[in-house]
């Protein structure tokens, strides 16, 4: 990972962030760059931050998955591409699935 790829490298404080984001890169470096590009994104638009996003899944996942349903929803009426929002779905899904956390939404 290079050195300030984004203004979500703060995120690369969390030992948690930083293994997910080494998993990733063992494809590509381009790779694990847009997830958290994007992962940091969705932890905007949620107010949230990567360790927040496991604490409201664990705790309340229908509720997580509503928000993230409605975030779809507004993102759509904004006329942003399926194409980019399924990106911030697959790496929010993809962080999850890390830590042992499986939406079942599509």
């Amino acid at each position: 990972m290079r050195k300030g790829i984004s203004k979500y490298s703060r995120f690369l404080g969390d030992e948690k962030v930083r293994r997910w984001l080494r998993n990733l890169t063992k494809g590509s470096v381009i790779t694990g760059e847009v997830a958290l590009r994007r992962l940091g994104k969705i932890c905007e638009l949620l107010e949230t931050d990567p360790k927040g996003l496991l604490e409201w899944a664990r705790s309340d996942l229908t509720g997580f998955q509503d928000r993230l349903e409605d975030l779809v929803a507004s993102l759509e009426d904004e006329g942003k591409s399926p194409g980019y929002i399924h990106g911030f779905l697959k790496a929010v899904k993809s962080w999850l699935r890390y830590n042992n956390i499986t939406l079942t939404m599509a």
